[in-house]
Formats: structure tokens, C-alpha cells, sequence
């Protein structure tokens, strides 16, 4: 096996770095545009690297780590696009590129579902990368209806191989992911909106009326502890919370990974993660139901 460590791309509010942090793995260096999601990570992890630009990341830097992920903007598929033109680009060909200066030892790809999966798979077949995707949702976990394909890969076929043998299974005999996707009673996905009234987003009845989701309530429904947002706007939350990766089934992916490459779920140094079925209940404080 190659170093332990990890690299965040697109790292936002550091959903995979929890998940790694849970996991035992050290991120040794974020790349994150958004300001207001540095000024978080410098204030959550002081002392780690943030490279502002992925098309200024040499991955030369960082080459033979254990671990890369990315969460590279979807703009285009997602469907919690509004109808106005996106600001963003598409940045899947320089994460690409990272990865193919980096060589680490596994790469991790969360993005919406997509046509488009096969062809990123495509170009990690040209590094030399085997890949599996592996269709993932967040519902039964922290309530929130978050549909997710993540890419593996490693250059190893064996380990792949080894990796969807050790995929967690859940109380009806299914994999925790799977490629099948079902219908699940839960909040809708969670978009960037603070307060918009659409026909796609969800809502909370908390015993007076109905109302957008909370500051802490986006938290707990995108997977992040209490307070992992202090100090933000409501509307920055909600926009850092509708990018985020959720923790909980990143680490669940980074856990078999680990088994995958040979080593046993260590004994973790922080809290290992809050992974509980959801009960049906809303995560706010006055027991609402979501509408």
C-alpha cells in the first residue's frame, strides 16, 4: 500500500475530509475556490494547504498518495440547476489531470447520476485506473433524498474486485449503495436556495405552519454535526450545505476502500461517525414531519 495520505478537491465544507478523519486517513491539502468554504477549512483544519485553483494544483506535490477524492461541480446535470445559465465550468478534465500528475493510490468521484460516468471512467482507463461505480443515496442515513453516483478506481483490478465484496449491507439484505435506486419517503435533496418556494424543495411543519429548513436542520439533513457552520449566514449555510458530500456515506465507501486495500477499520482518534436509519422523524427540535 501507498502513504496514507489524503487529497480534497473540491473539498466545499469537507465532507470526505470527516469521512476520512473518521476513517483514520490524514487530508494533507484541500483545493476549494469558494471563499467562504477556505475561510471554513483554515478555521476547522488551521495548518492545512488550500490551493484556491485546481488548474494551478500541481499534483507532482502530492504524488503516491493514498487517497484523492473530488466533488467537482456539476452544472449542467444537476437537477437542482434553476433555469438560469450556470457560472460554473466544468472541471472534471482538471481533476483529471491531478489525478494523472498524483498517481494515488485510489481515486474517489462523487458527482449526480449521469450518462456522463462512463466517460470519466473512460479517461481514468487511460491513467491506467480500473472503476467501479457505485450508485449511492442518503435517505435511509440522514433523511435527505441525495442520489449520488461515486466512482472508484485503483490500478489494481483485484482490489476493485475486493472493494464491492466489502460494500456494507443494510437490514433488507441490499448493499448499502446500489446501482438500483429506489423510492424513499424523505427530504427532498437539498439545493443552494435559502429560501425559495418551488415545487422541488421541501419544507417543514413544526406545529404553526410550514416553513423552509433551518440553518441546523440543513446540517443535519446534508450529515454534519451541530455547529459545523457557526458563525455563517443563513443563506451562505444553505448554500454550503446544498454542495456538501454527506460524511456518513462517504465514509461508509472510504471504510470498504480501506478494507479493500488490506488494512483493518482502525481505532479511530475522533468519534467514529453518526450513522443511524432514519426514524421517520423530522431533524428539527419541535418534531416536525417534512412536507
Amino acid at each position: 500500500m501507498m502513504g496514507n495520505g489524503h487529497i480534497d478537491l473540491f473539498s466545499g465544507i469537507g465532507g470526505f475530509t470527516l469521512a476520512c478523519q473518521w476513517a483514520g486517513i490524514e487530508t494533507e491539502v484541500f483545493c476549494e475556490s469558494d471563499k467562504r468554504c477556505q475561510d471554513f477549512l483554515r478555521r476547522t483544519y488551521p495548518g492545512v494547504p488550500i490551493i484556491p485553483d485546481i488548474r494551478e494544483f500541481d499534483g507532482t506535490k502530492w504524488r503516491g498518495r493514498f487517497l484523492l477524492t473530488c466533488g467537482d461541480p456539476c452544472p449542467i446535470r444537476s437537477k437542482a440547476r434553476s433555469i438560469w445559465k450556470t457560472k460554473s465550468p466544468d472541471l472534471s478534465g482538471y481533476a483529471l489531470r491531478v489525478v494523472g500528475t498524483s498517481r494515488p493510490e485510489w481515486v474517489l468521484r462523487e458527482n449526480v447520476p449521469a450518462s456522463d460516468d462512463v466517460d470519466f471512467c473512460a479517461a481514468l482507463g487511460l491513467l491506467g485506473y480500473t472503476t467501479v461505480i457505485v450508485s449511492a443515496n442518503s435517505a435511509k442515513i440522514t433523511a435527505q433524498n441525495r442520489e449520488r453516483d461515486f466512482i472508484m478506481a485503483n490500478r489494481d483490478p483485484g482490489k476493485i474486485y475486493r472493494f464491492i465484496n466489502t460494500l456494507p449491507i443494510i437490514e433488507n439484505g441490499k448493499r448499502y449503495a446500489e446501482t438500483k435506486r429506489e423510492k424513499t419517503p424523505a427530504y427532498p435533496v437539498l439545493t443552494t436556495h435559502p429560501c425559495r418556494w418551488d415545487a422541488r424543495d421541501g419544507y417543514i411543519w413544526d406545529g404553526r405552519g410550514i416553513r423552509v429548513a433551518d440553518s441546523q436542520e440543513r446540517l443535519t439533513l446534508a450529515g454534519f454535526p451541530r455547529g459545523w457552520l457557526d458563525g455563517f449566514s443563513k443563506t451562505a449555510v444553505a448554500k454550503m450545505t446544498g454542495n456538501a458530500v454527506v460524511p456518513q456515506v462517504a465514509y461508509e465507501i472510504v471504510r470498504a476502500i480501506k478494507e479493500a486495500d488490506g488494512e483493518s477499520d482502525p481505532a479511530h482518534s475522533n468519534s467514529t461517525p453518526p450513522i443511524r436509519p432514519w426514524t421517520g422523524r423530522c431533524p428539527g427540535g419541535d418534531g416536525g414531519t417534512s412536507a
